[in-house]
């Protein structure tokens, strides 16, 4: 009788261990985020190639964040102007929506009156509707605000939400526009000291962490030790949804006497391999042997370049960083930025495996 008991109550606890770990994973299915891929694209022309159309396609890439335009502050006329506007080649468009993102120059804030705040966020959003694209679910500004430009910052932000709020062509099924920012790893640190913007979401930006100015650096776009100052003490906390930006870009950094002095963007070792012009002294550091000029820039006898770009196993180990931040059920993961050398380096492939980290 005490066997048939203990097998009974034995055959009772299996069960109820069968059905707890199949909720158990269920419900770990259910928490797992949506995740949507998306590129930034910073040229002047919007006209993606063939190939990274084939590209975008192969990844799923609904959504591209394209600058529209700077603004900065113009100091002959002592007012904010739009710089470096984008021009769209709308047979490109190829059903993807597009975000227009505007560039926000820290100077132009601290130069700005606060009674104008209203007139730019006007100016700022008439521009936009002249722009000739499929109405985005979104508009995102980007700015490297701080403690001395936040007001400003977060005035322009609630005006352009109530100029969008108000204007019907630019809702999508009766509903406003969505305004996001990007938010930089200082600001998501120290929100008591940045502020919580008010918007709708964030874009955390997940790169450019370390010291470019010095020669000392290893690696300024992205580095892991770096990255976990900012984030592991926060996890979950920061009081706003948030989408994560990585980076896909490389470049060279030019220093002069010891200063820094010009970034060469997409440069890469094989640019260097003319012994009779670049020495390499390091891992990712050369020395120039003669004046000479690279894409397009002089530079001088004595000057010193680093090259600065990112591998697969930093991002992945970013990406799983970043599972920790994890504050909403569906997320945006955006690359930055489109752009061939992008294509090549990080083929399907690995964008697929970085996101499976999420």
């Amino acid at each position: 009788m005490v066997k048939t008991n203990f097998s009974v109550t034995f055959c009772w606890l299996w069960l109820f261990f069968f059905c707890f770990t199949i909720v158990s994973c269920n419900t770990s299915e259910q928490q797992k985020p949506v995740i949507a891929p998306a590129f930034y694209h910073w040229k002047t022309l919007f006209n993606p190639t063939e190939a990274e159309q084939r590209y975008l396609d192969s990844i799923g890439v609904k959504k591209i964040y394209v600058k529209f335009f700077d603004v900065d502050w113009d100091e002959a006329s002592q007012q904010p102007v739009p710089l470096a506007t984008v021009e769209i080649d709308s047979s490109h468009l190829h059903g993807l929506e597009i975000v227009p993102t505007i560039f926000i120059t820290n100077r132009c804030l601290l130069n700005l009156p606060m009674q104008q705040v209203d007139t730019l966020a006007w100016l700022i959003f008439q521009k936009i509707k002249s722009f000739e694209t499929k109405p985005s679910q979104e508009i995102q500004f980007d700015c490297d605000w701080t403690a001395q430009t936040q007001a400003k910052y977060f005035a322009l932000l609630n005006s352009v939400r109530s100029i969008v709020e108000s204007d019907s062509p630019f809702t999508i099924h009766h509903s406003p526009l969505k305004i996001s920012t990007t938010i930089r790893l200082h600001q998501f640190k120290y929100p008591e000291k940045t502020g919580v913007p008010p918007v709708d979401r964030g874009m955390l930006m997940c790169y450019n962490m370390g010291d470019l100015d010095d020669w000392a650096t290893e690696n300024s776009i992205l580095d892991l030790a770096t990255a976990k100052t900012y984030l592991l003490q926060h996890a979950k906390s920061y009081p706003l949804s948030l989408d994560f930006a990585l980076p896909l870009f490389r470049w060279g950094i030019l220093f002069r006497d010891g200063r820094l002095v010009k970034l060469l963007n997409d440069l890469s070792a094989a640019d260097l391999q003319d012994t009779a012009r670049f020495q390499k002294t390091a891992e990712n550091r050369y020395k120039v042997l003669k004046s000479t000029y690279l894409n397009a820039y002089y530079l001088y006898a004595g000057d010193q370049l680093r090259l600065e770009g990112i591998e697969q196993e930093s991002l992945l180990g970013m990406a799983k960083l970043l599972r920790e931040q994890e504050n909403d059920t569906s997320l945006t993961v955006a690359f930055y930025h489109l752009d061939s050398t992008a294509t090549i380096l990080f083929p399907k492939e690995k964008i697929e495996e970085v996101l499976e980290q999420f």
